[in-house]
């Protein structure tokens, strides 16, 4: 049972690493969402959106990881969205 110690040890710090760079992600978020307030932009660019996913994916081309990597991308762009809906609602 030490080795399975091991690897969760390992995987808390690959999630404090995670973290680390959800919340640098996160603010770097709200910059964009800034510009976009500020020059009526939209929040959704489905073209800056494949252009990322296909960017990052070519990196791990051909990893058996590749689907999942495509659906946590997904989900992180999806949260930057709402993040992103958030702050322009808020706008004044």
């Amino acid at each position: 049972m030490q080795e399975i110690a091991q690897l969760r040890q390992s995987i808390d710090e690959i999630d404090k690493e995670l973290q680390r760079l959800f919340i640098a992600r996160m603010e770097t978020v709200r910059s964009i969402a800034d510009v976009k307030i500020a020059h009526d932009l939209s929040v959704y660019d489905r073209e800056r959106e494949l252009q990322v996913i296909a960017a990052n994916l070519s990196r791990i081309a051909g990893s058996p990881y590749a689907d999942y990597y495509k659906t946590f991308l997904e989900t992180v762009m999806l949260l930057s969205k709402e993040y992103q809906k958030s702050i322009v609602r808020s706008a004044p």
